[in-house]
């Protein structure tokens, strides 16, 4: 059964009526030879059958479907939140109340009876009738970045034979939930950002190719390396020739989140700090896909496996932009930090090629020394710093310790 069953308090105050009733009926009619006692011996004895019966379908019959279903939005977009309720029993379940309890992330004005920091509480009226559906649309709109699951499902409603109260619990997890994505907050400067080192992007002009897609050849110049020459091409038309490959770019991005800061004592500034930081790490996300540009994250929020920190890796495209959002949405508000610099070391191991790399958050002064060995393997580096108006983007600066907030 899908629901917990709870009575109000008179419930057995009204079955031990409805015997003491009975009984008193039953010696009536003994005693006296009463027949119309006997009558109502029978009427008692149905109405307690009809009770225990009515008592025990409530729950069994309530059937409330469970979709898994995740559903996407933005701050200031709306949608709806939907319940589909079957009542199979032959008793209608009338002038009830539904109610349930949301994360802050989404809010349904027209419903919200009492709010939290964490959680809103939602109270619809609801009658069943026998052997009938009915579908619960909540309209419902995306307040701010963060996922809310429901939780707390209850279905309030009196008693058909003694009016008192009866509350069905929602026993199981309820599988629907909204994320809502960060807001694009604008970083100024990101166009500018552009490496020309090795990799796998076409492209006209480079100083790089790659050996594995050649073009065909060419004649051979005095200024080509001796090891280009292609031999077979150069029989043929009896003259040396030179192969020709692919001209390729790597325009990859790194962009590398610190949530932490300074300003350990002051959480409402954490907090805001947090927001404008993925919001940023969002906008840079965009960016890389409209560009078709690969690009992967780590966060120095910790999680629990062999990489205590989160990581998305590098892809490119709308799928993984995608990935990117609810990564970010799905970042606790107070998350456990990792120390950005034992988070660094992590990563710069995994680093086999030039990297073009974004710094969002904080750079601790001592991590500016990693950096320079970073720049010295040919790593571009990059920091955001705040602004009146948002943020901008500048190459990053040694003995500095900049935030962007």
């Amino acid at each position: 059964m899908m629901w917990l069953k709870e009575f109000g308090s008179d419930q057995m105050k009204s079955f031990d009526n409805i015997v003491a009733a009975l009984v008193v009926f039953f010696l009536i009619g003994i005693i006296f030879q009463n027949s119309i006692a006997f009558i109502g011996v029978g009427v008692f004895t149905a109405y307690l059958i009809i009770f225990k019966v009515y008592d025990k379908s409530l729950g069994e019959k309530l059937i409330l479907k469970n979709p898994r279903k995740t559903i996407k939005l933005f701050p200031g977009e709306d949608s709806d939140l939907t319940f589909e309720l079957e009542n199979q029993s032959v008793f209608p379940l009338i002038n009830g109340e539904f109610k349930l309890q949301t994360g802050p992330a989404i809010k349904a004005y027209a419903h919200v009876k009492e709010t939290d920091n964490y959680w809103s509480q939602i109270k619809i009226p609801l009658s069943i009738f026998r052997k009938r559906k009915t579908v619960i649309e909540i309209p419902v709109v995306a307040e701010q970045r963060g996922v809310s699951k429901v939780n707390n499902i209850t279905f309030v409603f009196p008693h058909l034979f003694n009016f008192d109260s009866i509350t069905l619990k929602y026993k199981h997890f309820y599988y629907t939930e909204f994320v809502v994505f960060p807001k694009l907050l604008p970083v100024k400067g990101v166009e500018a950002v552009f490496q020309m080192i090795p990799g796998s992007s076409r492209s006209n002009f480079s100083p790089f190719e790659d050996i594995q897609s050649p073009l065909g050849t060419r004649d051979y110049s005095f200024s080509d390396p001796f090891h280009r020459i292609n031999w077979k091409a150069s029989v043929k038309s009896q003259k040396l020739q030179t192969n020709v490959y692919e001209k390729v770019v790597d325009r990859s991005f790194v962009f590398i989140v610190n949530l932490g800061t300074e300003d350990k004592i002051n959480m409402a500034s954490f907090n805001q700090n947090l927001e404008n930081l993925l919001s940023y790490t969002a906008y840079l996300s965009k960016y890389a896909t409209e560009a078709r540009v690969p690009y992967e994250i780590f966060i120095n929020a910790r999680k629990p496996g062999p990489e205590p920190f989160i990581h998305l890796d590098e892809g490119e495209g709308k799928n993984h932009y995608g990935q990117s959002l609810e990564m970010l949405a799905r970042i606790h508000k107070q998350s456990v930090i990792l120390p950005f610099n034992q988070m660094l070391h992590r990563i710069g191991k995994q680093f086999f090629k030039p990297k073009t790399i974004i710094l969002i958050g904080e750079v601790p002064p001592d991590a500016i020394q990693l950096m320079d060995t970073w720049k010295q393997a040919q790593y571009a580096v990059f920091q955001i710093t705040s602004i009146e108006d948002g943020a901008i983007l500048n190459p990053l600066i040694r003995d500095t310790m900049t935030n962007a907030k």
